[in-house]
């Protein structure tokens, strides 16, 4: 399927789409036979798709054993083999191609600051191998090209190359299992809004290294210790980032003191060789500790996370704080224009300290381990470091897969001092400016689930520049995103 990949700049467009038409027949007609048979009068829970996973390891197909009559699709999804119905291997993939526009870029700051528009395609192709209840192993390979970006990042493109590889072992212990993870992963800890696996860019983040988890119905815990996979243009030649190392220990407890919420608690630390802050650059250990909470209750929605960080950045100490907040409320499903809805409203918002004296002995700057670039805001241009932010929303549900939504986004700095930390690498300085106000940004997004297996995603937002912004010699600007995806 790789092979199929061309890398010059027409074709690669060309290759997405026809190869996402070209999927999406096939498995078109799979859903066709799967909706249309509904087994004795009704459907069968046992044997019910189950819809697919950000994190494709996490899906369990073994469910499809005990079903008579497999549809097209379902057949690549679980394959027996030597006549045992726990030992099976399940196919699937992905392939993607999405359109990020910016009128102009960064605020018109940086070589960058033009107008200019990013074209991304990317496959993934996975095998996961199961050997009865003990032994498991998963392999994903994935190819990626980028056409319009100024400044090529090493996650923008590469020939094909190993993204995940490697072997479980499970074994029971008490109420629960016990799993070792060695090899290439996708390092899944939990829900944490500093730890993401970076699914916005072409390829994704995966690390080499090992995983302990306890699972039971109560309690998930984790410990780890990896380093980030070093990507590389050329054909399975990535290897392991030696300047970066990523150890520490996650746990995720269900309804504490029978509570109808989650409580997750983490310790972890991220090293590197080099970091820059707007007081410079050196080495750093960075540790993080801190808990999330998640509740639903009659339409209420609720998610929170407090972190504080310590440990070194050169000969400086750090203490930082990081905390964010979602709360929601989702109506009762009405009906609009014929198809049935739930609204749902919302506030989020961020906090992140930020240095308040560039010359101190303690560093106050706080940086997520690894967020998403979209933390803050969906043009992923503006990182969780000296910042705040405040941001109404609202949601439209709609049962035919369609979500549309739309939000108000401020965006401030935390402290005078210190600087606007962009993308990875930049920062936004207005020298003489004692003004916190970065921006403020309308957004409005659809994302329409066509079935099972094809998702379009479209976003539009426009991004005023507040006074330090100005200060800094930037403007407002516009950001589009087009989305299709394909997977099986």
């Amino acid at each position: 399927m790789f092979a199929l990949l061309s890398w010059r700049r027409s074709a690669a467009r060309r290759l997405a789409a026809s190869l996402i038409v070209a999927v999406s027949l096939p498995i078109a007609s799979a859903v066709a036979q799967e909706e249309g048979s509904s087994g004795q009068g009704g459907r069968d829970v046992r044997t019910e798709a189950k819809p697919f996973q950000l994190y494709r390891w996490k899906e369990d197909y073994s469910y499809l054993a005990g079903k008579p009559q497999l549809s097209t699709w379902e057949r690549l999804k679980y394959i027996p083999i030597a006549q045992s119905p726990e030992v099976w291997l399940s196919l699937g993939g992905e392939a993607r191609y999405r359109l990020d526009r910016y009128a102009p870029y960064l605020f018109g700051l940086g070589k960058s600051g033009f107008d200019w528009a990013s074209h991304q395609e990317r496959m993934f192709q996975h095998f996961d191998l199961h050997l009865g209840r003990t032994f498991r192993t998963f392999v994903q390979f994935d190819a990626a090209y980028e056409d319009g970006r100024p400044v090529q990042r090493a996650y923008d493109q590469s020939r094909p190359d190993v993204r995940q590889a490697f072997v479980d072992v499970v074994l029971p212990m008490g109420p629960g299992n016990v799993m070792l993870r060695a090899g290439r992963e996708e390092l899944y800890l939990g829900d944490s809004r500093w730890l993401a696996v970076r699914d916005p860019t072409n390829l994704r983040r995966s690390f080499n290294g090992l995983l302990a988890e306890y699972d039971d119905p109560s309690l998930t815990l984790r410990v780890f210790a990896a380093n980030p996979v070093n990507i590389q243009s050329g054909t399975f030649d990535d290897n392991t980032l030696g300047s970066e190392f990523f150890r520490g220990a996650y746990a995720v407890v269900r309804e504490p003191l029978a509570l109808p919420l989650t409580l997750d608690a983490y310790v972890y630390g991220r090293q590197q060789a080099s970091v820059t802050y707007a007081r410079g650059m050196a080495p750093e250990d960075r540790w993080s500790g801190g808990a999330r909470v998640a509740a639903r209750h009659r339409g209420f929605e609720l998610t929170s996370e407090a972190t504080y960080q310590w440990g070194s950045f050169g000969t400086s100490s750090i203490s930082a704080f990081g905390a964010f907040g979602d709360f929601g409320y989702r109506f009762p499903r009405l009906d609009i224009f014929g198809q049935s809805a739930a609204p749902k409203l919302g506030l989020r918002t961020h906090y992140a300290s930020g240095d308040d004296n560039l010359k101190g002995t303690t560093l106050h700057t706080f940086a997520g381990a690894y967020p998403a670039a979209s933390v803050i805001s969906e043009m992923s241009l503006l990182s969780a470091s000296n910042v705040t932010n405040l941001q109404p929303y609202g949601h439209l549900f709609i049962t035919s897969g369609l979500v549309l939504g739309a939000n108000w986004n401020f965006v401030r700095k935390a402290t005078t001092a210190d600087a606007v930390y962009g993308p990875i690498g930049t920062q936004i300085t207005a020298k003489g400016s004692a003004s916190l106000d970065v921006a403020q940004i309308g957004q409005i997004d659809m994302t329409w689930t066509i079935n099972r297996f094809l998702q379009l995603h479209a976003l539009y937002a426009h991004v005023y520049a507040g006074d330090y912004i100005r200060a800094a010699g930037g403007r407002d600007f516009d950001y589009y995103r087009l989305q299709l995806m394909a997977r099986w």
